[in-house]
């Protein structure tokens, strides 16, 4: 992963945090649309410093799914940190697509991988298929990487071996649309 890019996002949204945790100092920091605010004091500094460009709303869904995940896989770990390695993975463009290894995690009957698949066929671009339920080792790899079997995932390894992993069916065909379409 992009160390510096993940660095830059996890110093904007620490700065975010704070702002917000000053904004809502009379309620000790709590807002229910705390990602609604975040995102519209981020957008711009993320778009500015790491060339990232959301919708608000888009950076909402990232927000509000990265808290997901943080309380889920990892409470006790720095949210900015966690934050900023979920938008990374999710979100940013690869360096090199056309040298990268992709490989989808997925089950034959789970009507998400369906629509990735069908979006890696009609993109005409090669991928490695993984099924979690044919290949035990398959299944270990992404409970090791994502802490759940949850697919599908699409495993992105650049040239240099650095990987991500990117799940979520909407997120990926609109990866593989934007980096190979």
């Amino acid at each position: 992963m992009d160390a510096e890019l993940r660095n830059s996002i996890a110093a904007i949204l620490a700065e975010a945090g704070r702002a917000h945790h000053e904004a809502f100092a009379a309620t000790d920091g709590e807002d229910p649309d705390w990602a609604i605010w975040y995102a519209e004091h981020a957008r711009d500094k993320l778009a500015e410093r790491t060339g990232m460009d959301f919708t608000r709303s888009q950076l909402v869904y990232c927000l509000i799914r990265a808290d997901i995940e943080h309380q889920a896989r990892s409470p006790d770990s720095d949210w900015a940190d966690f934050y900023a390695t979920e938008i990374v993975e999710h979100c940013s463009a690869s360096r090199e697509p056309e040298n990268d290894h992709l490989a989808l995690y997925h089950l034959e009957s789970c009507p998400f991988c369906l629509m990735v698949r069908a979006a890696i066929d009609s993109l005409g671009i090669d991928v490695e298929l993984r099924s979690i339920t044919q290949d035990p080792d398959h299944y270990d790899d992404l409970v090791e990487a994502r802490g759940r079997a949850t697919v599908p995932v699409l495993r992105i390894t650049s040239p240099d071996g650095e990987e991500r992993w990117m799940p979520e069916s909407r997120d990926i065909i609109e990866y593989l649309e934007k980096t190979y379409g």
